[in-house]
């Protein structure tokens, strides 16, 4: 049979999750066997860092190779065994091209790679993340090329005002802004790690907030290194899922609740789907 994820185009991704609001693997492929899982996929990943830094010389990187480059990521995921769904996308129709900031749990690196494949056939994308990205051997060109908005993770106060000024900015440039709430990697899910600043910065430019639940921990923080040493795991699926905008009038607590509990309530029922833990244990 001939393996149909391997012709599917970015484009035809995009288009057919503007239609129907869903990704999901079309062949999965069997694990390669554990000694060479790791390596093979590796070895695919350290090629899309060669892209990125190639591939970002071009003028249209940020509006089409950044999406290329996510959806070759994705394929590397799928060619070690991965399976990947996305649902609920067909909510960002609702905003009919205008921005908005995107909230979504932090697992592992898996989402900042994917979502772009995603989010862009629906809109441009500022990332918000460390500003010492920037400077990293290779990436760093990349991440320079897609124009994110740069936080430094050493003042609260500092990045809150950098957020609010350049995030501002690229949300009246008409790009989505997407930002990772918990700062950290965590594969369960704590509500009590998941800050405002989404919605500070949503009420602040007066933009909806539109969250998105994620599952990643097919890749996992390595035990002594968190890259260095991750390891796959293919027996847990890739999943995403994006909620229905939240308007900014509802007010900063309410769009913070409701970002919440839509990730939660996700990851609750998708607990159940795989049979593996997504949300942390409540405390005693």
């Amino acid at each position: 049979m001939t393996d149909k994820a391997k012709e599917l185009t970015t484009e035809e991704m995009q288009r057919g999750l503007r239609e129907t609001g869903r990704y999901v693997t079309p062949h999965p492929r069997k694990p390669p066997p554990p000694p060479f899982r790791r390596l093979a996929f590796t070895a695919r990943m350290m090629r899309s860092y060669w892209h990125s830094y190639v591939w970002s010389a071009r003028p249209n990187f940020r509006t089409k190779g950044w999406a290329e480059l996510s959806f070759e990521v994705l394929r590397n995921a799928e060619k070690a065994g991965g399976r990947v769904e996305a649902e609920g996308f067909r909510a960002l129709d609702a905003l009919h091209g205008s921005p908005a900031v995107i909230v979504c749990n932090h697992v592992s690196a898996m989402e900042t790679y994917l979502l772009p494949s995603m989010l862009c056939a629906w809109n441009d994308v500022a990332y918000i993340l460390k500003k010492s990205l920037l400077s990293y051997p290779v990436v760093g060109r990349c991440i320079r090329a897609i124009a994110p908005i740069p936080v430094s993770r050493k003042s609260p106060v500092a990045d809150l005002r950098a957020v609010l000024e350049h995030g501002t900015k690229a949300l009246k440039d008409g790009r989505f802004a997407v930002i990772f709430p918990q700062g950290t990697r965590h594969r369960l899910f704590d509500p009590a790690t998941f800050h405002s600043l989404g919605a500070k910065l949503a009420l602040h430019a007066g933009v909806p907030v539109v969250p998105i639940a994620a599952a990643t921990d097919f890749l996992r923080i390595g035990e002594w290194q968190r890259d260095l040493f991750a390891t796959l795991h293919p027996e847990s699926p890739i999943r995403f899922a994006c909620g229905d905008p939240i308007p900014p009038e509802c007010g900063e607590r309410e769009l913070q609740a409701r970002s919440v509990e839509f990730i939660s309530a996700t990851l609750a029922r998708w607990e159940k789907l795989d049979r593996r833990q997504m949300l942390l244990a409540p405390r005693p």
